[in-house]
């Protein structure tokens, strides 16, 4: 037996069951077979669905298609990259992998703790930053914020920021550190989130490229500076060990001498 089916009943199916049926319950010491009832019930319960429901096969009218409301972006998605070619991706990822320490590197953020009972590079752990105090007395931006992944090998991690003071909703981030092809290396931060009431994305994109930037500032001053204090100590080193070496001579007795 055909199904009817949605989008294409077979009238004269049902009507040639609905009929035997009903012979069926008429004729004398005769009752209607097991399958004569399932096939039937299956068929009317088949034709009472597709008419409740509105087959997607139906092309909507101009004027339905008009009322139809329209679905709305609620995402925005950006990147902002700033180079660092003065550090390698790992020189670069040492200083910048500790989710606990972004108030060193970033220059609006003055505090960053641990806020959660869990690892501090552990997935879970939930840290609480606050940015430097604006100079009108209004209140210091805040946010929690909760690592999501963490990726040692691939210089990455991911984090979603919860409660705020800044009108954020759903907002997560990634943080990288890349190769850069011509050497060094570029940071990376990549975003989505809902658009934010009142700011428009060009001015949340352009706030976290000047903390990018920023950050690139830092870790170039200090790689620069830890890199001078190596070349200052290797440079006084030979001095040093000849003086102490003449010093040490000086002070040394014969009968402890390894010549006498």
């Amino acid at each position: 037996l055909a199904d009817p089916g949605c989008h294409n009943p077979k009238p004269r199916t049902e009507r040639a069951l609905i009929y035997k049926l009903r012979s069926d319950i008429t004729a004398r010491h005769h009752t209607p077979t097991l399958t004569t009832c399932l096939v039937l019930s299956y068929t009317l319960q088949r034709r009472k669905s597709c008419q409740a429901a509105p087959s997607s096969m139906d092309v909507p009218t101009a004027g339905q298609a008009a009322a139809a409301p329209q679905r709305k972006a609620w995402e925005w998605e950006g990147r902002v990259v700033s180079p660092v070619p003065a550090a390698t991706a790992d020189e670069a990822w040492a200083l910048l992998s500790d989710f606990l320490a972004f108030h060193k590197w970033h220059p609006r953020v003055a505090v960053c703790r641990l806020a959660s009972s869990s690892g501090a590079a552990a997935p879970g752990c939930v840290r609480y930053c606050e940015g430097t105090p604006p100079a009108d007395g209004t209140p210091a931006d805040w946010a929690h914020e909760t690592l999501l992944e963490h990726d040692q090998a691939r210089r990455f991690f991911r984090y979603e920021m919860n409660d705020n003071n800044m009108g954020f909703g759903a907002f997560f981030a990634a943080f990288r550190v890349v190769p850069a092809a011509a050497g060094g290396c570029v940071l990376r931060w990549e975003f989505e989130c809902e658009p934010v009431r009142g700011t428009p994305k060009e001015a949340l994109e352009a706030r976290l490229q000047a903390g990018l930037d920023g950050m690139a500032a830092r870790v170039h001053e200090h790689l620069m500076s830890a890199r001078a204090a190596v070349a200052v100590a290797a440079a006084t080193a030979p001095t040093t060990t000849v003086t102490a070496g003449l010093e040490a001579a000086d002070e040394l007795k014969l009968d402890s001498s390894i010549a006498a």
